[in-house]
């Protein structure tokens, strides 16, 4: 664990708040759910991402995507990639989404980016792809996708069907 020198009190109905500087840096915002676990003495709190819950199930259904489509797939919460397949598995496995990301996913706006697009946080090469927001009774849990970093390869409708397709199939499996 990282000390912040941070120290706050709990008040009388056993709140406490945390402060602005990390929710920032957590990209934790009003309204996100967060599970509380004890480690010995210490109480920790982790941002709760429930399309987790599909655990390997989301995994092979990237593999899937990727044996139908030959394009490199993944399932990602609100903040990460959690699970990918394909030839970028270990480009996109556990990397930051980008900020403009994660806002068009909460505001469920769909992307189709055949000419490039920033998705990670980090600093690589736009990537051609196409992405749906997962919803599941009415919140935005994370997204299913598609990319590739070859130039020759163009998305297509029948692609982006496929992607609402998988979004709509995840989404119903966590309700």
């Amino acid at each position: 664990m990282k000390a912040t020198g941070i120290v706050r009190r709990i008040d009388e109905l056993g709140r406490i708040v945390i402060p602005k500087e990390i929710r920032r840096v957590l990209r934790i915002r009003e309204g996100d759910p967060i599970e509380i676990f004890t480690d010995g003495d210490a109480v920790v709190l982790k941002k709760y991402a429930r399309i987790r819950e599909l655990g390997d199930y989301a995994d092979v259904y990237c593999q899937a995507l990727t044996g139908a489509l030959g394009f490199s797939a993944a399932v990602t919460d609100t903040e990460t990639v959690l699970f990918a397949s394909g030839p970028m598995k270990k480009q996109l496995l556990k990397a930051d989404l980008s900020e403009t990301f994660v806002e068009r996913m909460r505001s469920r706006q769909t992307i189709l980016a055949p000419d490039g697009y920033a998705l990670l946080k980090e600093n690589t090469a736009p990537l051609r792809l196409a992405a749906v927001p997962v919803t599941s009774s009415g919140d935005v849990l994370g997204s299913v996708l598609i990319a590739s970093d070859d130039a020759r390869l163009r998305l297509t409708d029948t692609e982006l069907s496929i992607l609402k397709t998988a979004a709509l199939y995840l989404g119903k499996q966590l309700e």
